[in-house]
């Protein structure tokens, strides 16, 4: 019997490791290359993300959403420029030929005092003690920002570039986090997802999820069957959106997946979408600077899925 295929776990912590031999690097870069050629997905260990940092933050996920529905709809991101904000529940539809999705979200970027226009600017903050949620998330932010850049690196030296092909992107870059709820699945309905199928939009994503409670599934096209990814305490689960794939002209690959919350009842999960800088073009190829920015696409995408102008 053929093996169930799984989405790869790599431990890249040898990559983080100063003191470790280039041929140690070099195996996790390898390891990475051939996770996100074949599958689009990893999931990562060794990763320098304090447990306590990555517990807090899901901690927020039950606060924020425990809020009445009222406070929470005064914070819409239909009401900040950037779409910084409360998502209600049912309000993304990520797939068209399903239901909306059955989840309710809320987007923090980087805080930023002046107003920048599309995911750049003002965060709109809850009324809640800023040591209990403001304080934690801005913590946890700053450590994807430091995860976001080591991942990066992997990914270009797996293609054979010089890290310095980074340098530009990753100057100011765009990171958003998404705290999500999703309510236990009841529907009976084949189209009720949590999350319909979609692809990220973006560069990467890295998704904190809560241990024990399941729901993301990969599709894999080889075998035409969407694999379970478990939740698991410190380990995330990484992987590649449409402008790494269109940027690697497919060397990386974006891949569908959705969410059906199999937990039984109340499931928070924290995806971080890294961006990078919103005038880049093809920072894999800085030849290349034809086509879309950074920003144009995800807007696109994005202002697509909540039905936006």
């Amino acid at each position: 019997m053929t093996p169930r295929k799984e989405i790869p776990i790599i431990d890249i912590s040898p990559y983080l490791d100063p003191s470790a031999s280039p041929e140690a690097k070099k195996k996790v870069v390898d390891e990475v290359k051939s996770a996100c050629s074949q599958y689009g997905f990893l999931q990562i260990v060794g990763h320098g993300v304090p447990l306590e940092a990555q517990r807090g933050v899901l901690k927020c996920c039950k606060t924020l959403f425990d809020l009445p529905v009222e406070q929470k709809e005064k914070l819409s991101l239909k009401n900040s420029p950037s779409r910084h904000g409360y998502e209600r529940m049912k309000e993304q539809v990520l797939d068209k030929k399903a239901l909306a999705d059955d989840k309710e979200g809320f987007y923090i970027g980087k805080e930023e005092e002046y107003a920048k226009g599309f995911r750049q600017g003002p965060n709109q903050w809850p009324t809640l003690p800023l040591a209990s949620f403001r304080a934690p998330i801005t913590d946890y932010y700053n450590h994807m920002l430091t995860l976001a850049r080591s991942l990066l690196e992997m990914l270009v030296l797996g293609l054979g570039h010089p890290i310095s092909v980074l340098d530009s992107f990753t100057q100011d870059p765009v990171q958003n986090l998404k705290l999500l709820h999703y309510p236990p699945h009841t529907s009976k309905d084949p189209k009720q997802f949590g999350a319909g199928e979609h692809t990220d939009f973006g560069a990467i994503t890295m998704l904190l999820q809560q241990p024990g409670k399941e729901g993301l599934q990969v599709y894999y096209a080889p075998d035409d069957e969407w694999l379970h990814v478990p939740s698991v305490e410190d380990r995330y689960v990484v992987n590649m959106g449409d402008l790494v794939q269109k940027w690697t002209n497919g060397a990386y690959r974006s891949t569908v997946h959705r969410v059906v919350n199999a937990a039984g009842d109340d499931r928070y999960s924290v995806p971080c979408f890294y961006e990078g800088n919103f005038s880049a073009k093809n920072p894999f190829n800085p030849d290349d600077q034809s086509g879309e920015t950074v920003e144009e696409h995800v807007r696109k995408k994005f202002d697509s899925s909540y039905g936006l102008k």
